[in-house]
């Protein structure tokens, strides 16, 4: 399947160094290098993606994709809660400021809260201090512009994150060390995703 696919490092600089190594193995592909911290603001960004740790040192690459797993790799909603949404959102009086309340389920309880467009932290605490369900539904991670403080400050508070576009992981380009040590780590990525054994360039 051809089309852009970003290749998400720790840095740019990183990302770059497996563009020309990788190139063979997605055909028909537009590779676009970035960082981690750029992807997340990109509201372009494409939605598949491929992970590169940079491959120099073990600890950084496993503190990398743990980045990646908890700031990129949200889930999408289950089938029920998508139906739900998928209604709700054929109806053309959406609530003020892009906000929808909690899709219900065929229970008829309200599950989780939609927030559509951007996500601030003055949205997301705001939202967090109603008595609103603890599941959040956001639209892509890009729209969630939230600092790691609030995030974590938003965790203690029992939310957690889903999105109608998560982002696909089409591959991990690991170094040996890193591929030999998958348990360790692939927790933190889809189930069945392709390893590519990448050596470190001397």
């Amino acid at each position: 399947m051809g089309g852009r696919i970003a290749l998400v490092g720790p840095t740019a600089a990183v990302a770059r160094s497996f563009e020309a190594r990788l190139a063979s193995r997605f055909p028909g592909n537009r590779l676009a290098p970035v960082s981690l911290r750029r992807f997340l603001s990109d509201r372009r960004a494409p939605a598949r993606i491929v992970l590169c740790p940079a491959g120099g040192n073990f600890a950084d690459d496993l503190a990398f994709l743990r980045a990646a797993r908890r700031r990129a790799l949200w889930p999408a909603p289950g089938a029920e809660l998508s139906s739900a949404i998928a209604g709700l959102r054929g109806f053309d009086d959406a609530a003020p400021e892009g906000m929808l309340p909690p899709a219900p389920t065929r229970s008829g309880r309200r599950t989780a809260l939609l927030l559509e467009g951007d996500v601030t932290p003055e949205r997301a605490l705001g939202a967090a201090a109603a008595p609103s369900p603890r599941h959040w539904i956001a639209e892509r991670v890009q729209c969630v512009r939230i600092g790691e403080s609030v995030l974590e400050e938003l965790r203690r508070l029992g939310i957690r994150w889903s999105v109608l576009d998560p982002v696909e992981v089409v591959a991990v380009a690991a170094s040996p060390e890193l591929a030999r040590a998958h348990s360790r780590w692939s927790r933190w990525v889809p189930r069945a995703v392709p390893i590519r054994v990448i050596a470190r360039p001397k």
